[in-house]
Parts: C-alpha cells; structure tokens; sequence
C-alpha cells in the first residue's frame, strides 16, 4: 500500500449545503456510492452486512489510490438498499433486478447532467443478478452520458476469481486462513464475518464464534445430492448455472449463511480488506 500522506477528501453528499456543493469542481469530483441489500446474514451479523462491507471496502481502496488521485475530492452519496436475490427471510427487503436498474440508471444520468464524470458503485452482494443489474445501468448511463460510471466490485471480482463469488484461491495464502475454510464461503461466512469484527465489531453478536461450518455442498450432499458439476475456470453451461442456483436458493430457505464464520477474527478481518483495497485501487486507478 502506498504513502498515504494525503488522506482522500470524502464529502457526504446529504450533508452539504447549497452554497458548498455549488463550490465543487464537479470536474474533478468522484461520486461514490455503494449499492447492496439489506438482508439476512445469518444469525450474527447485521441486516445491512452487504452495505457496510461495501462502504467499507470503498474506503479503504480510496486510502490505497496513488497519492495524485487521493488528493481529488470524493462525494459519497448515501446507499442504495435496491437489490434482487436477497436470502429468503423474515428482515431481508426484496426487489426485482429491474429496479436496481432503473434507480442507478437514473441516478447517473442525474449526476451527468450536473456535470460528474467518474461514479464508482460498490458492492457487496454475490448474486450474479444483482452484478448484472449494476453493470447495466453503468453501462447504459456511460453510452448516453459519456461518464465513466464503473462497478467497481464487478471488475475487481472478475480478475480476481474469474467470476465467481467465492475468494479462496485470493485470500487462502493469508496467515490465519485455511484454505478448506474458505471453499463454500458465500454468504456471511468467514470473509464477511472477519470483515465485520473489523469495521463494525459492536454490531456483530458475540456467539458468532459457537457457529458450525454449513456450506451449500454439505447440505447437498446430506440428503443424497450432488452439487452441480460447475468447473473452475471454464464456463459453465446454461444447465449447470440453473441447477446451482436452485440447490443455493433451496439451501438457503433453511439456512441464513453458507461458510464457516466461527472461525473468523478482527485480525483477518484487516487482512482481508488491506488485500481486497490493494486490488481494487489498481482497478480505480486505471478508471481514473
């Protein structure tokens, strides 16, 4: 991580005046906002895991940027809780993918036509459909506005792991990790959980550490399934994708989180996000 001698500006968006924002050098701005549900994450971690993480996460890859770009002003609008695929219960709020759509479509043709060029959308949230929904309303508002609104965890997932929602083959070489922990980690899980003992520790329950590993494979394979035959690497067929969704969403009918959270530490939860930040400034950088 490079010396961070000059810490970034970050304005909150809703706290301006009139008088302040007309001051800004909208030219020069970054809006950032992060887009994720709110929903269940299992019994120990807040409803709006998805949101802080995202945030969280943003903050930390502002801090990583070279020194020329942490010194533009950042704009942090408040987040967006429109989201599909939340976990299926009681807590969790529900929206089609053409809702999340629509909201970030018109929000970056709002932010065009004040004169913003640069948005980055965070996120949290592994549902390909929600990834989808972020890139497509980025990449509507880029071809009419001429911005450069990116997702940024779309990006950064996509050279990281091809992909795939799972981290294990990024954060299974970091100390205090095993990698068999990290296989099935989807969903408030050892990386979410760490994270959280991280950022928010005072929101997370203290008997997180009481809970078993449970992952979609496992409970598959309890009842005399298999898991979808999904390679690594390659992609996967139009079939495989549909079996493997409907064994999660199934899973996830009884379950409210898929890895091993009892395992997770604030030590990890650093590193976690230090390594992430670290990759994810290189992706901002060349957007910037």
């Amino acid at each position: 991580m490079e010396s961070q001698s000059a810490s970034p500006v970050i304005l909150r968006w809703e706290q301006l005046t009139k008088r302040q924002f007309d001051a800004l050098d909208r030219t020069q701005c970054v809006v950032v906002l992060t887009a994720s549900p709110l929903e269940v994450h299992g019994p120990h971690l807040p409803l709006g895991a998805d949101i802080l993480e995202g945030e969280g996460l943003l903050d930390w890859t502002l801090r990583a940027l070279p020194e020329r770009h942490r010194r533009r002003t950042f704009l942090r609008l408040p987040f967006i809780y429109a989201a599909p695929d939340a976990v299926p219960h009681p807590g969790s709020l529900f929206f089609r993918p053409s809702t999340t759509i629509a909201v970030l479509e018109d929000l970056g043709r709002s932010l065009a036509s004040q004169g913003f060029r640069d948005v980055l959308v965070s996120n949290f949230h592994g549902s390909p459909r929600h990834f989808l929904a972020i890139e497509t309303a980025c990449a509507r508002v880029n071809r009419a506005c001429g911005t450069r609104m990116v997702s940024v965890f779309s990006v950064l997932i996509a050279r990281l792991t091809g992909g795939s929602a799972e981290l294990y083959e990024v954060l299974g070489g970091l100390p205090g990790v095993r990698r068999e922990d990290l296989l099935g980690d989807t969903h408030a899980g050892l990386v979410e959980t760490s994270q959280l003992l991280a950022l928010h520790p005072d929101w997370v329950e203290r008997d997180y550490a009481a809970l078993p590993r449970r992952t979609v494979a496992a409970w598959l394979q309890e009842r005399g399934e298999a898991s979808a035959a999904i390679e690594r690497g390659k992609p996967a067929g139009l079939g495989a994708m549909i079996e493997a969704f409907r064994g999660a969403l199934r899973f996830f009918r009884e379950e409210t989180y898929a890895g091993a959270p009892g395992h997770a530490s604030r030590e990890l939860g650093v590193r976690i996000l230090e390594t992430l930040a670290d990759h994810a400034a290189a992706v901002v950088t060349e957007i910037l």
